[in-house]
């Protein structure tokens, strides 16, 4: 089994400080461009974080049962007694206290016994099926044999999702002490709790953990995320040296506009571009590479830097390619375009600039600095790139 590039996370943990929930992870990851036509959407990735979900899932779901009637013989009931008194006999009578008020009786003293479902425990449990069927279905939508092996459990919690018990209660997701309180209520809720458990964390606020276990074992989210992280790295390098970025726009592959407005102490504004082909058309320039190939039958997308911060007021800038991998090639290419961007930009845009090629440590362990009449072009991992950019924007601040 092939070793998985890695990819410092304290990058993916300085750009979640502004995001509040999945909805923003998920509409990230689709923003970052691929090299082909396809274009992934926020439901393309969720779908994806679904199927690694439900396969997490799925251990346990093999522990529930086939069968309605084992579910129901569990669900939670509670009995409560009530004293009564009535003209016939009901429940346990108390003889001694129906003798005191008269013999023969005219009414009788009883206790009866009412059955009360647990409305907190089935509340939970409607929520964990109603989630996984739904996870499942999502997931089913990319993988459509996903599920086969435990059809017969889903099949029953599909059923049992209808029965009046569950339908008599609102579906409430467990805080962990609700599913710690499941787990002790018998064996078999012991597996809804741990359901319950994993289904949960999805809803969670903690991105960095919802990123590590859902997203990260998926290859094509993990080079999105590499991508992600090296724009946490460039945000978290501005806040330490007291610039500000403020969000313009949620990410979004060619969309208009710089995806931040970074507010610089004592100078104009910085823009940070983030898949930045239309910085072209949203500053009235046409790009070099569209006119070079308006005599092409098929020509292309117009390609842009992947992250591009520019300084419009002084006319300088960094140019940012990610490449998360290690095959040589792959990273000849990032020279190419990133060498292109930097050249372009230097024609229209910027009078000075520095372009970086950013790959994971094992296919970068250390930087290296090529010198071009654009300006110098360097490779690194995220590792270096915190120190690197600091050079390069203290240099700004101080001229």
């Amino acid at each position: 089994m092939t070793k998985k590039l890695s990819f410092p996370e304290d990058g993916l943990v300085e750009l979640f400080r502004s995001w509040s929930g999945k909805g923003e992870l998920y509409a990230g990851l689709a923003a970052v461009l691929s090299e082909d036509d396809f274009e992934w959407t926020k439901d393309d990735v969720e779908r994806r974080a679904h199927v690694i979900l439900f396969e997490q899932c799925r251990p346990l779901i093999e522990q529930l049962p086939e069968n309605l009637q084992d579910w129901l013989k569990v669900l939670p009931v509670a009995t409560q007694a009530e004293t009564v008194r009535s003209r016939s006999p009901r429940g346990a009578i108390n003889w001694a206290d129906t003798r005191r008020r008269g013999w023969p009786p005219t009414e009788f003293s009883g206790r009866v016994r009412h059955r009360r479902v647990d409305d907190e425990l089935l509340s939970s449990l409607r929520w964990t099926i109603e989630r996984l069927l739904e996870v499942h279905l999502h997931a089913k939508e990319m993988r459509p044999t996903i599920g086969k092996k435990v059809q017969g459990q889903l099949a029953t919690l599909d059923d049992l999702a209808v029965r009046p018990e569950l339908q008599g209660v609102e579906a409430e997701p467990p805080d962990l002490l609700m599913v710690e309180g499941i787990r002790r209520a018998g064996p078999l809720w012991r597996v809804v709790g741990d359901l319950a458990d994993l289904l949960s964390r999805e809803e969670s606020s903690d991105l960095a953990r919802l990123a590590a276990e859902l997203l990260t074992p998926d290859d094509e989210l993990r080079w999105r995320l590499f991508h992600l992280c090296v724009l946490g790295t460039m945000l978290g390098v501005l806040r330490d040296l007291q610039c500000r970025p403020i969000s313009r726009r949620p990410l979004a592959g060619r969309s208009h506009g710089p995806a931040f407005r970074v507010e610089v102490p004592g100078n104009d504004a910085w823009d940070l571009w983030f898949e930045a082909a239309e910085i072209w058309s949203t500053t009235g320039n046409t790009e070099p590479y569209e006119e070079a190939t308006r005599g092409l039958a098929q020509r292309g997308h117009v390609r842009g830097a992947d992250l591009f911060l520019v300084d419009h007021a002084k006319r300088r800038g960094v140019v940012i390619e990610c490449k998360y991998t290690a095959r040589g090639d792959y990273l000849r290419s990032g020279y190419d375009q990133a060498l292109a961007y930097l050249v372009e930009a230097r024609t229209l845009l910027i009078d000075e600039g520095e372009a970086f090629v950013v790959a994971p440590i094992e296919a970068a362990p250390r930087v290296g600095v090529g010198r071009t009449l654009a300006g110098p072009l360097i490779y690194c991992a995220p590792e270096h790139l915190k120190g690197e950019l600091t050079r390069v924007f203290k240099g700004w601040l101080a001229s």
